[in-house]
């Protein structure tokens, strides 16, 4: 059976990265595709290697441009993603040997433990935990137990770990944010506080993340004057699930349709014209890691309401221009919300303030240089071994 990728020839002398996992869209997508830029310009020889992926053919071809091998079977996520499993298990021998310095496994995968067999002897095999802390004797666990270093995408999580597994360095590094972001001046101008606000939505419709629940509260609160004039918008596909659908259907059942719209998938590359009129964005998910697109629009100087879900509660510290509600309590999150609307319309929020605290914590330059020591100078980086 043919793999999607291509025979990007590999220089033995060059530092070989090896990205198990990671072609989910949403946050992944984004930090994944960031990251092999910077790699490729630092001269690695990057390769993708997944037993699945719902990327969009021109974001994959726009990585293979940049020289990036990707080595993936037809098929997504679902119902046959089992046969992609057993055609990588049986592909990868032929496409790949072992020769990457570093093996960089992203996010949950058992064929992360296959992945690790194209490592160099002294190489290093690094896990990088997107969500939360794995539970003791899970798969996740026994992934991570077997790795060189771990990486945690919030200081909460990298504590955890540390406790779950503490003979291994482990290093609290955030995902990539695009240079773009970092290089608006977060200034946003609007023409009156009393005009209609633009609420957005931003991520992957599935059910943790509450989509529905929103939909339900713009029909409960269509007269309230704490909501005032204002449209949600929703981006982002259900990869397939066909969740989507539902949606539009309650928006249609509900009357809602110049109020509620759901505007389907985006990529990396239309962020910024998407965010370009938001002036909120909120996320009421039940469980998140560290959710990048909530770190994209407060680095353009937007301000978010979410739940205190993964590391979405670092957003909130010291910070005056978001609203992160203890807890995942929906009347906590409506409270939030409405005040946020409030603090909007009264002109209480400082984009530039919110921009600067973004990038002190969050900005590209600071975090791409902790992706460098980490998957470049890894030994030095965690602290375990002598350099490749």
């Amino acid at each position: 059976m043919a793999f999607e990728g291509d025979s990007t020839v590999i220089t033995p002398t060059k530092r070989k990265i090896l990205i198990s996992g990671g072609l989910v869209v949403g946050g992944p997508q984004t930090h994944v595709t960031i990251l092999c830029g910077i790699l490729k310009s630092k001269g690695a020889d990057v390769t993708i290697a997944a037993a699945a992926t719902n990327w969009d053919a021109l974001s994959l071809n726009a990585l293979r441009s940049q020289g990036v091998r990707i080595i993936v079977p037809p098929f997504g996520f679902g119902r046959l993603s089992f046969i992609g499993k057993a055609v990588s298990i049986w592909g990868w021998p032929l496409l790949m040997n072992r020769s990457f310095d570093v093996v960089y496994c992203i996010g949950e995968g058992r064929m992360h433990l296959v992945a690790k067999r194209y490592c160099v002897l002294g190489g290093h095999c690094i896990y990088h935990e997107i969500v939360d802390c794995p539970l003791r004797e899970s798969l996740s666990h026994r992934i991570a137990a077997s790795m060189t270093a771990i990486i945690g995408n919030s200081n909460e999580v990298t504590r955890k770990l540390k406790t779950l597994l503490p003979e291994i360095p482990v290093k609290t590094i955030p995902f990539l944010t695009s240079r773009e972001a970092s290089d608006t001046d977060g200034i946003r101008v609007r023409e009156s506080p009393t005009r209609t606000l633009n609420v957005a939505f931003l991520g992957r419709l599935v059910d943790h993340k509450r989509p529905a629940q929103l939909i339900d509260f713009w029909s409960e609160r269509q007269n309230c004057n704490g909501l005032g004039l204002s449209k949600l918008h929703f981006y982002g596909g259900d990869c397939g699930s066909g969740y989507k659908d539902v949606l539009v259907q309650k928006v249609k059942h509900l009357g809602l349709a110049d109020r509620v719209s759901l505007h389907g998938e985006y990529n990396h590359a239309q962020l910024s014209q998407v965010l370009e009129n938001v002036d909120l964005v909120v996320l009421p998910s039940l469980y998140e890691g560290l959710p990048l697109v909530l770190v994209e629009a407060m680095a353009r100087g937007i301000p978010v309401v979410a739940t205190s879900a993964g590391g979405t509660a670092e957003l909130g510290v010291d910070n005056e221009d978001v609203i992160i509600t203890d807890g995942t309590e929906w009347s906590a999150f409506e409270v939030g919300l409405l005040k946020m609307i409030s603090r909007i319309r009264s002109e209480k929020i400082d984009c530039k303030r919110l921009k600067k605290w973004t990038e002190d914590r969050y900005g590209f330059a600071s975090v791409s240089r902790q992706w460098e020591g980490a998957l470049l100078n890894t030994s030095i980086f965690f602290g375990c071994g002598q350099s490749l």
